[in-house]
């Protein structure tokens, strides 16, 4: 259990709590897990951390602009946010498939992590997609260019905003980790021990964490991963973001393919091993081989591998195996 206490938005006394959580944790995992169905009646979970840290203010290129690192995983993490909402549209029903939770380290603080939701939704943890729509920021025009029938146009495109860009600050990785691991329990404590699918956290960085050594990081992840739902584990899914010349690595199957990089090996203890209903989908978007296993991790990546790593973490794809789980209908 995290050491934080619970946050404010939960109605659970901490004793009671720490019960929940501890039946669920002994409840066996079911023979074939991953393979629950996401409904509304048993939604699923995504946590996304977000490195804000000083160095995120480093110029990269997304779209074929020129934007700091923040500018430009702010403007994937929105567009994500976006199609989350879309995906449980039906009419104008928006359905609860997922609760949806952001977390930033480094940018209001040098030690600790921070919720992110602002506006009436300040200080609340997990929101639905239906309130998830109603917590827009604001709503940016962007002019860009469309090829229709081989020919390029400008258009303006209306894009909300949920997450702004911040770079300031240290990077203390491990705060949001454990903040993660508090909301996860908080999730699992609601569930009433169902069969639901199990919670992924993503977190996006560009740097070491300032707030532990890497066993202490570690140790946390792993935690963090030892809280499981009937159906599986947590997936912990961990990209380091950069423009520098470099091998990029892109979902290990064993620790031999990382070579002599330190810190790729670090993301490669700290992240979970994907469930085989994303494989084939891991070796199309990212043009690998068919592989037995493949470790959720990035290292030395630029934007555009971020997007596909993000459309694997999450269902925004309607032809990936992992929306198949969804039941549109139910």
């Amino acid at each position: 259990m995290s050491d934080l206490q619970p946050l404010p938005s939960y109605t659970l006394p901490i004793a009671d709590l720490h019960k929940a959580v501890q039946n669920a944790l002994q409840l066996p995992i079911k023979a074939r897990p991953y393979s629950a169905q996401i409904m509304r009646q048993a939604p699923t979970a995504f946590l996304f951390l977000i490195d804000q840290s000083g160095s995120m203010d480093e110029q990269t290129t997304y779209r074929g602009q020129s934007l700091t690192k923040s500018e430009a995983v702010a403007q994937i993490i929105n567009q994500i946010l976006l199609e989350l909402i879309l995906r449980c549209q039906k009419g104008d029903e928006i359905r609860h498939y997922y609760d949806i939770a952001l977390i930033g380290y480094g940018g209001f603080s040098d030690d600790r992590a921070n919720l992110l939701w602002s506006g009436a939704m300040a200080g609340k943890t997990f929101l639905s997609p239906a309130e998830l729509a109603g917590a827009v920021v604001r709503v940016d025009e962007v002019a860009t260019e469309r090829s229709i029938r081989g020919r390029s146009i400008q258009v303006t495109e209306k894009r909300p905003v949920w997450l702004n860009a911040v770079h300031r600050h240290r990077t203390p990785m491990k705060s949001a980790i454990c903040l993660a691991e508090t909301l996860v329990e908080q999730w699992l404590a609601r569930q009433e021990n169902k069969d639901v699918y199990p919670p992924t956290v993503i977190n996006i960085s560009d740097g070491v964490a300032t707030d532990a050594t890497n066993e202490e990081l570690l140790a946390a992840c792993n935690q963090l991963k030892s809280l499981h739902t009937l159906d599986g584990h947590v997936l912990l899914m961990n990209i380091h973001v950069s423009d520098e010349q470099g091998k990029t690595i892109l979902f290990p199957y064993k620790a031999s393919e990382l070579g002599d990089d330190p810190y790729a090996r670090l993301l490669y203890d700290m992240s979970s091993e994907m469930p085989e209903s994303y494989h084939a989908d891991i070796a199309r978007l990212f043009g690998l081989d068919q592989r037995a296993s493949y470790v959720g991790m990035c290292s030395n990546a630029d934007m555009d591998a971020l997007v596909k790593f993000m459309n694997i973490g999450t269902p925004t794809q309607h032809n990936q195996s992992f929306t198949a789980k969804l039941q549109p209908d139910l």
